[in-house]
């Protein structure tokens, strides 16, 4: 019997993968130069539109770009311009000068507020000095004053407190120790700016300093 002949089997060999690249290189070839041949077309057209007039998107884009420091100015408030809106009067420069004259910014005017006011007036025949006080004004803080007889004074304070009321005044003779301070409690208001200073005597709630049983005191005026 004639032995037969031992085959060796080799996969590597059946395979087809070494013979792929060696097969593929022409259309590798041909699809190389038409990338190329594509490449230089782009750059040909590139710098032949180098030197064209720029597309609308190009201006607007420039357009947009001019406008982009008019978005940063308050919104309502033209940009002043030749051809720009005219605003003229006091409100020109509050609003931006909108190609008006440009004014100073108007002042506020002084705020006004509530005025305590009594007037105090010498009834007795020789000059008086005395101490007054208002609740509202320095923390009752007293001041000396000298009415001759007949004078008449007027005193005044704004209204305070947790309560924003009226001041309350004191009166006293002993201008040394402020002792036996009399109330005034009723008062005139006036709704006047915190400049204001009164100037008329019939302004303020009236009283008289008299002579009692040879004490002086101060009484409302009949």
């Amino acid at each position: 019997m004639k032995a037969r002949r031992i085959r060796t089997f080799r996969p590597w060999g059946e395979t087809m993968e070494e013979r792929l690249p060696t097969a593929a290189i022409p259309s590798m070839r041909a699809m190389l130069a038409e990338r190329a041949a594509a490449l230089r077309a782009q750059r040909a057209a590139s710098r032949a539109n180098a030197h064209a007039a720029p597309p609308a998107d190009n201006a607007l884009r420039a357009n947009n770009n001019a406008l982009k420091p008019l978005q940063r100015r308050t919104p309502g408030v033209t940009v002043p311009g030749p051809n720009g809106p005219t605003t003229s009067g006091v409100g020109a420069g509050f609003l931006g000068n909108q190609g008006g004259p440009l004014n100073n910014r108007p002042t506020a005017p002084p705020a006004n507020q509530n005025y305590g006011l009594v007037t105090i007036k010498n009834a007795t025949q020789a000059a008086v000095t005395f101490s007054v006080s208002a609740s509202t004004y320095q923390g009752g803080k007293f001041f000396d004053f000298t009415l001759a007889p007949g004078a008449s004074q007027v005193y005044y304070a704004p209204y305070g407190g947790p309560f924003n009321s009226s001041p309350s005044f004191q009166v006293s003779f002993d201008t040394v120790e402020r002792r036996y301070a009399i109330q005034l409690a009723d008062v005139n208001t006036v709704f006047a700016s915190s400049k204001w200073v009164p100037t008329d005597v019939s302004q303020g709630r009236p009283y008289e300093i008299v002579s009692q049983a040879g004490q002086l005191n101060v009484v409302p005026a009949s």
